[in-house]
């Protein structure tokens, strides 16, 4: 019996978010150690491009693996570029935002979500989604609101265009579903550190050095926590219709939300829980509807 047939895709998506709802309060003591949040995705990325790569070499030599046909390859491209974007763009948020205002702009996703389902993936838009997609919007304003009047800072930017970037990446792994997971998840880790070389070369973090423990630190993020977060929340949007999967992911939300009060980020009010509380009904909600079906792929052509 296999993972998928023991735990449903929907409860390993929530673990998975729940562990990214998390991954903020180790961003930002990797930081603290020394290093900038570029470098810092680029070494936890390259660290899990690492763990991968066998499993990808032997899933590429795989004799029963759907070769790659022509019309797959622009769809990979995109599928790599919109996942190192919003790696590089996550990172930045985190560690230069408040954690609950990146978090709340992060995730509009779930708009983004049904957008791209009902685009690539041809999903319907039923009633019960739209409620859930408006239950976990009104939700996030709710939260955000006292603070629009400050207008957009640049960790808001870099939040908006790495939940708009995920959504795309998350219905793009699954519209490509013939291709391996791990040969999908080597090329979207390997174009994370390439685009993140680039844009830290173009950055002020360039030429400052990192500590060793920093950079110890961010290895071993990207080895366990981060590592485990991806798979789960991959293997699980693969199986899961994309508006379902952005809205169960907004329970990253609350997780970051609930810590980051704990831990004593910020103080929060009435706002933040009954917003929260909006989001949470949203994720139960749209995991009660829409039994799993397999979704439509990319075109099989030589």
């Amino acid at each position: 019996m296999t993972l998928g047939e023991r735990v449903p895709p929907s409860l390993i998506l929530m673990a998975g978010s729940t562990l990214w709802g998390l991954t903020w309060i180790w961003l930002k003591h990797a930081h603290a150690l020394g290093i900038g949040p570029i470098l810092l995705t680029v070494v936890a990325f390259a660290t899990q491009w690492l763990v991968i790569a066998p499993f990808a070499w032997r899933a590429w030599k795989d004799p029963s693996r759907r070769p790659i046909s022509r019309l797959d390859g622009p769809w990979l491209a995109l599928l790599a570029f919109a996942s190192g974007v919003a790696g590089v763009g996550f990172t930045m948020a985190m560690v230069y935002g408040d954690v609950v205002r990146s978090m709340m702009l992060f995730f509009l996703i779930p708009a983004w979500g049904v957008l791209f389902g009902r685009v690539f993936l041809k999903e319907p838009l039923t009633p019960t989604r739209l409620l859930a997609v408006v239950s976990a919007l009104a939700g996030a304003f709710l939260i955000l609101g006292p603070d629009f009047g400050d207008g957009l800072r640049p960790a808001d930017l870099f939040a908006l265009i790495a939940g708009f970037s995920l959504a795309g990446a998350n219905t793009l792994f699954r519209f490509l579903a013939d291709q391996p997971i791990s040969i999908k998840l080597s090329l979207m880790q390997g174009s994370t550190v390439l685009l993140g070389l680039l844009a830290w070369g173009l950055s002020a973090e360039f030429g400052t050095m990192p500590t060793l423990e920093a950079v110890g630190s961010s290895a071993l993020y990207g080895a366990t926590m981060l590592l485990a977060a991806i798979l789960a929340t991959q293997y699980a949007v693969e199986r899961l219709p994309a508006s379902r999967s952005a809205i169960l992911m907004t329970l990253e939300l609350l997780v970051a939300v609930a810590s980051a009060t704990w831990l004593g980020d910020r103080i929060h009010g009435a706002n933040v829980w009954t917003g929260g509380t909006l989001i949470l009904i949203a994720a139960l909600l749209e995991a009660t509807t829409a039994r799993h079906h397999r979704p439509p792929v990319a075109p099989c052509k030589g």
